[in-house]
């Protein structure tokens, strides 16, 4: 016999042991039925009595069945068929995608000739500087100033042509030396209003000549590329060191020599101008609408101030701060006078000529090389022994911390030229401006009306534009600052700083100049009429009178100053 038995003896000996067990069952119990009789009985219980969820597959126990293998898994879907199926998902967002493509299709499609018009013209223009056919003029004054030259480099290289003022005829050589050919110079002394008649007559002379002005052939221009001014830029209303009067209290301030020639250079001239020049910019509608059409800017006056004077007013810089305020408001008039002769006569040439005008504030701030303070000490010599008691304190404080601006770091130069390059081109020039397309497209307006007709450029400017809108009583709290903290320095100092006290001699009165012969014949004809006005004088004056008289100018009221008592005396 084998030692490993076959699969037929197994099955034999499986089923002797099952009948073995079924006759042993059968045998020890007789009246229980057999086990599978039994057991289908069950089943057929459960599947008349359970839930109808039951299969009926497992009606009965056959035999045991491998369950088949899992399905494959189904291909990966391709790009159409992921679309297709991302687009049912968003039927919204892929309806916003299809009107956008047709607006952007349908917009490219009619415009694309104009648009490519523009786009050529606007690369034509910065192409090259050498355009014999410039015709926008730029009226640029106070070319002579420290931000006056690099502005009119820029003015020509963006293809302008810039008659600029000069206040020496010096400086004209040395202006129009380092341009090529389309700026022109012209003396006008700002202090001297007199002069303004003789400056308007070389500007229309200018205006036809031909440019450049170094070529050859006819000097006179053409009729058909006579020249147009597009911008007036006004430089004369910032503060210079030639006719700023120095920083002094507003009680010392000489009304009438040097705030006066001050007033005249920075508010009187650069007004008188603008007067004469207005007619100039409104003269042709059909350029107006030449101008809208071609895209080049709306024709523009642009008024450069002190940001601090024409914000706030700083302590010691009363001048300063009295004519920018007045040219700040004659400006802000005049746009909107020009404004309402638009919406007036709505319609009309005029009203169109008038519509294509704007005005714009710049305020400057710290811009440029800075400037010392090496000379303001020696400006309190000239005060008066009071003025310097009651304001020396104050003043030594402000030029301790530096002064408004000469603890600022100022900005570049060539920054306050791209602002205002940006300002006479509406943004099509400029570093920062917009391309054509977005000028087709409207989105300079739109930065236009954003940056309003007032702008902010230097170090400093945008703080006193913030500072500006405070409420007064918040702003000159802020303004004594430093002013509170150095004197609380001062008082915690073990040494007192030292104070320069006036000398006896200066501080007594002097006396009056002598008065004329024909004043002193009026004044004896007066006593012998016996008048009692002689009781109602003083022989000593106020100490105004005596600073005034100390002074030799201002107000007056020293050379007025009379004693009827003393004169009688020394004529005797």
């Amino acid at each position: 016999m084998p030692l490993i038995p076959t699969v037929e003896q197994i099955e034999d000996y499986l089923e002797s042991v099952e009948e073995l067990i079924i006759s042993s069952l059968s045998a020890a119990t007789p009246d229980l039925p057999r086990v599978s009789e039994a057991i289908h009985r069950l089943w057929q219980d459960v599947l008349r009595h359970s839930p109808q969820a039951v299969p009926a597959s497992l009606k009965g126990l056959g035999a045991f069945e491998v369950p088949p293998p899992p399905p494959p898994p189904p291909p990966p879907k391709g790009f159409w068929e992921s679309t297709a199926d991302w687009v049912a998902d968003h039927p919204w967002t892929t309806a916003g995608i299809g009107v956008g493509c047709i607006g952007a299709g349908l917009l490219v499609g009619y415009a694309h000739p104009r648009l490519r018009h523009r786009t050529r013209v606007g690369a034509r223009r910065h192409a090259t500087a050498a355009n014999a056919e410039r015709r926008q003029v730029i009226v640029l004054l106070g070319a002579d100033s420290p931000l006056g030259l690099p502005l009119v480099l820029d003015l020509e290289k963006k293809g302008y042509v810039v008659i600029a003022s000069v206040a020496t005829p010096e400086a004209v050589e040395e202006v129009e030396s380092k341009c090529h050919g389309y700026v022109r110079a012209l003396v006008l002394d700002p202090t001297e209003p007199e002069m303004v008649p003789f400056f308007l007559r070389s500007l229309a002379s200018t205006m036809s000549r031909r440019f450049p002005l170094n070529a050859s052939g006819d000097p006179h221009a053409s009729p058909t590329a006579h020249l147009y001014v597009h911008s007036v830029v006004s430089l004369l209303t910032l503060p210079s060191s030639t006719t700023v009067p120095p920083p002094a209290p507003l009680e010392h301030l000489d009304l009438r020599d040097s705030y006066q020639d001050y007033l005249k250079a920075t508010h009187i001239t650069p007004l008188h101008i603008l007067q004469a020049l207005l007619p100039l910019l409104r003269a042709s509608p059909a350029r107006a609408r030449d101008s809208l059409t071609n895209g080049v800017g709306k024709q523009s006056i642009v008024v450069c101030l002190p940001a601090t004077d024409a914000r706030v007013g700083l302590p010691f810089a009363s001048a300063q701060a009295m004519s920018a305020a007045a040219t700040l408001r004659g400006v802000e008039v005049l746009r909107r006078e020009i404004r309402a002769a638009a919406a007036s006569a709505s319609g009309s040439d005029t009203a169109q000529a008038m519509r294509n005008i704007k005005v714009v504030v710049v305020d400057v701030g710290a811009v440029g090389p800075a400037v010392g303070a090496k000379g303001l000490r020696d400006s309190v010599d000239d005060w008066t022994p009071a003025e310097q008691a009651a304001y020396g304190a104050a003043f030594g404080s402000l030029l301790e911390h530096g002064g408004p601006q000469l603890g600022r770091k100022p900005s570049d130069v060539s920054v306050f030229v791209d602002t205002v390059v940006d300002v006479v081109s509406s943004g099509r020039k400029s570093e920062k401006g917009c391309s054509a397309t977005a000028a087709y497209l409207g989105l300079g307006r739109l930065r236009e009306f954003i940056r309003g007709d007032r702008v902010a450029v230097g170090a400093g400017a945008h703080t006193y534009a913030m500072a500006s809108h405070l409420p007064s009583l918040l702003l000159d709290a802020l303004l004594n600052v430093p002013y509170l903290l150095i004197s609380i320095r001062n008082a915690l100092l073990p040494i007192p700083p030292r104070v320069v006290v006036p000398p006896p001699s200066a501080a007594a009165a002097t006396q009056p100049p002598p008065l004329a012969p024909a004043a002193v014949d009026s004044l004896k004809e007066k006593q012998q009429e016996g008048t009692d006005s002689e009781h109602e004088h003083s022989e000593t004056g106020s100490e105004a009178d005596v600073e005034s008289g100390n002074e030799g100018s201002g107000s007056g009221v020293g050379e007025s100053w009379v004693s009827l008592k003393s004169r009688p005396a020394e004529e005797s």
